[in-house]
């Protein structure tokens, strides 16, 4: 009986996730999505143990971090091809593409300028900040928009807020929170309400290669959560608020080119919230 006592406490699954830093509501979905998982292939998998690492880390040294395993084994990031190299990619969209379709963050003096962009190369005209560590950064520079980069995320509020740059493209889920919770300092900036992005991206889950049968776990237990239809329930359960305030009917939407985004290799196409 000893040995069966040793061999279960053995096998609980250690699940190291980062919180995430940016936003309560993406660290919320993320947590729920990464336990859900877990619990439901309890019954083939057994017991384990979901920590949620509470540190601030740059997306280089997270990454990094996660190729180790030593204090997280588990990302949720952009899918991206090197990454997919480095880690074990889960290749299932845990936002069901809702990361693809990104609004704007202006300078609110130039609400008269951005409602009269009807077109791709206007927006080309103007700058756009971003972090220097983002994958969207890459796919705007590659097709020749103009961007200023920085390696901090909170300083690009405050260089809007500036005017230092045009505008600052933020996903659905992100961009109202990212505002409220800088409402005491910024002045000037406020969500544009005529234009989104859609720049065909999708969120995957990674897990360092030290733990495959983790990332086997997760990768079921997301299966399923996928079929019976709970993840696009946990999508709305955090997001959903959100979802109706862009108002995505009512806005221009411009088709922004990803060439790191492969659509023949997503097979989960017919889950995705926006699908053509």
């Amino acid at each position: 009986m000893l040995a069966v006592f040793a061999f279960k406490a053995y096998s609980v699954d250690i699940v190291k996730l980062q919180l995430q830093q940016y936003s309560k509501n993406k660290a919320a979905h993320n947590s729920d999505v990464i336990r859900r998982a877990l619990e439901i292939t309890e019954p083939e998998y057994g017991a384990f143990d979901l920590q949620l690492v509470e540190i601030t880390m740059s997306g280089g040294r997270m990454i990094l971090s996660g190729l180790t395993g030593k204090l997280v084994n588990t990302l949720i990031l952009p899918g991206n091809a090197r990454w997919d190299k480095q880690h074990i990619a889960i290749r299932i969209p845990i936002r069901l593409g809702l990361l693809g379709y990104r609004l704007l963050l202006i300078n609110k003096v130039d609400l008269p300028k951005f409602e009269k962009i009807n077109t791709l190369q206007e927006l080309k005209e103007l700058t756009a900040g971003l972090t220097n560590y983002w994958e969207t950064t890459k796919i705007l520079k590659h097709g020749g928009y103009k961007v200023m980069e920085t390696g901090h995320f909170d300083g690009l509020f405050l260089m809007l807020d500036k005017h230092r740059f045009d505008y600052l493209p933020r996903s659905i889920y992100e961009i109202y929170a990212e505002l409220e919770e800088r409402k005491d300092t910024l002045e000037n900036v406020v969500v544009e309400p005529t234009i989104a992005l859609n720049i065909p991206m999708l969120s995957y889950v990674y897990v360092s290669p030290s733990e495959p049968r983790i990332a086997k776990r997760i990768k079921s237990g997301l299966q399923k959560l996928l079929a019976n239809g709970e993840l696009k329930e946990l999508l709305y359960k955090h997001y959903g608020d959100d979802i109706i305030r862009a108002n995505l009917q009512g806005r221009k939407i411009f088709q922004i080119e990803n060439n790191y985004y492969n659509h023949d290799d997503n097979e989960y196409n017919n889950y995705l919230l926006y699908s053509k």
